[in-house]
């Protein structure tokens, strides 16, 4: 969209329903999670909300081409400004830019997808499989969904379509997540041990704000480690 007035109210909407916004800086080298606050269609201006560590909002306030990425609704929104600069907003500091001149929808839902590390393993309590309850390691996680193992490609249940309502995640150190999900497709996969694996897809079920700001979280935080490693 390029209308002055369609994109102020696109950006309205994601402020108003609280959305998680990731700004990539610096040629994507550094990333902040982060939400819209406001919106002035008359002067040409929105103001975003600081980040949580000063290093990095110090690296974004340095950076003449900033790229925003949030998915309200599931629909991808991507957008770029050029430089922010430090306002205060209700006593607290904030991040300001001039109103982006387009922003990109994509119609599907498509998310930034990472792989969990296989270091630190971590596991979704299915709670209410069958009889007894199941630990499935998970493979990647993102926005919109999840990969999960199964334990053995015999294993029962989890067929598409099926949902599972009592599940846990421990998502270190960010806290740990309920949620219910649904199984929407399955991959039969060959292991580098040369047995066969069956890793399952999986999307959200009634996905509250709190939740999904919790993945994003998890999602940067998974991100900035893999940097840290690989540099």
């Amino acid at each position: 969209m390029t209308s002055p007035a369609e994109i102020a109210q696109h950006l309205t909407n994601i402020a108003k329903h609280g959305h998680m916004v990731t700004i990539f800086s610096n040629k994507g080298k550094n990333f902040i999670l982060t939400k819209i606050l406001d919106v002035d269609f008359k002067n040409g201006v929105f103001t975003v909300d600081w980040g949580a560590e000063e290093e990095s909002n110090n690296q974004v306030l340095g950076s003449e081409r900033n790229v925003f990425v949030c998915s309200p609704d599931g629909v991808k929104t991507q957008f770029v400004t050029g430089a922010l600069s430090k306002v205060i907003v209700d006593g607290q500091p904030a991040f300001a830019a001039d109103l982006p001149e387009q922003v990109i929808k994509l119609q599907r839902r498509e998310f930034f997808r990472i792989q969990t590390p296989l270091g630190t393993p971590v596991f979704c309590h299915v709670e209410d499989y069958g009889q007894r309850a199941i630990d499935l390691a998970l493979f990647d996680i993102s926005v919109g969904g999840m990969s999960l193992w199964l334990p053995d490609v015999s294993t029962l249940g989890f067929d598409i379509g099926q949902q599972y309502h009592k599940c846990t995640l421990d998502l270190k150190p960010i806290g740990v997540l309920q949620i219910g999900i649904e199984v929407r497709h399955r991959l039969a996969s060959r292991l580098r041990n040369d047995t066969e694996a069956m890793r399952i897809g999986c999307s959200y079920l009634n996905l509250t704000p709190k939740m999904e700001t919790m993945i994003q979280r998890y999602v940067g935080f998974l991100e900035r480690e893999r940097r840290a490693m690989f540099g």
